[in-house]
């Protein structure tokens, strides 16, 4: 009786196993890769994974809520990772990353013979920290291209005022930019706008569009003033000049509010590790003497 409920576990298990490998293969052969044809190459960490991630992506977009896909996408655009990932392919990274995390916390907690309760909470946080790792590695990004923004537009402004001056209209002046000035996303953008441009966009349009793919207050100030000095008929090389002015002066001013604030935030390192180890090299030698005397006496 024992012997024939061994084997009808053993069956039931066989068919599932049999059933669960159909049903993933069928998945694979649903799935439709994507297509890069017009899209930025890929970094090499996810080059290793993208396989999984091209079969996941059309499995997400059938499932995920529009919603979220469009909101991914909008954290798409302001981390300038439009052209390198769709909003479903982030979201397919997103679980690849939970598996993985999940699956090498599992691992860390075998090789150190933790107890099966233990083994599953560092699974589901490995799982939660691997979800939510992408969505932190993007805002990251966006914080650095934001920077990298700010520290070039003062030299952009510049340049485009000169241009201005000289004689060219603000459309040459910001191609000019484009090919003399510095790389960075700023320049990309830029060059972005002219390629909308070319293909039939209106300049004030595309400058709309630069202000809402970047988000940026200072880019939104600059189109702003752009465009109200073009409706007025203000002289753009003017206006030019003085955002270039509030926008330098700005820059000093953040940066004398950092050099004021790294007294502050060096409090921190100085109490934790600094003074700990002052105290320990002072008063070691004195200890051990003082020790050393209670002894003999």
């Amino acid at each position: 009786m024992r012997q024939l409920i061994l084997l009808l576990i053993i069956f039931l298990c066989a068919t599932t196993g049999v059933v669960l490998l159909l049903y993933v293969i069928a998945l694979i052969r649903k799935a439709r890769p994507s297509e890069r044809t017009h899209m930025d190459p890929l970094p090499i960490a996810l080059r290793v994974v993208w396989p999984a991630i091209n079969i996941l992506q059309f499995h997400v977009s059938e499932i995920m809520p529009t919603s979220m896909l469009v909101k991914r996408k909008r954290q798409l655009q302001l981390a300038g990772l439009e052209f390198v990932l769709r909003a479903e392919e982030f979201i397919a990274v997103q679980i690849v990353s939970m598996l993985i995390v999940g699956g090498v916390g599992l691992w860390t907690a075998g090789m150190l013979n933790a107890v099966a309760g233990t083994k599953v909470w560092i699974m589901l946080l490995g799982c939660v920290l691997g979800w939510f790792y992408p969505v932190m590695w993007m805002r990251d990004r966006r914080k650095r291209r934001d920077k990298d923004i700010l520290r070039t537009l003062p030299g952009y402004l510049d340049m485009i005022t000169l241009c201005c001056q000289a004689g060219l209209s603000l459309t040459g002046a910001i191609a000019q930019a484009v090919q003399k000035g510095p790389k960075g996303a700023l320049g990309e953008e830029f060059d972005r706008m002219m390629r909308e441009m070319r293909t039939g966009a209106s300049r004030m349009d595309a400058l709309n569009a630069l202000a809402d793919r970047l988000d940026n207050r200072h880019i939104k100030s600059l189109v702003s003033n752009l465009t109200q000095a073009e409706s007025l008929g203000a002289s753009l090389a003017d206006t030019l000049s003085a955002i270039s002015d509030q926008r330098r002066t700005e820059r000093f001013q953040h940066a004398e509010k950092l050099a004021m604030e790294a007294p502050v935030k060096m409090i921190g390192p100085l109490v934790i590790f600094i003074f700990p180890v002052t105290f320990i090299i002072i008063f070691f030698p004195l200890v051990m003497e003082f020790l050393a005397s209670t002894r003999t006496n």
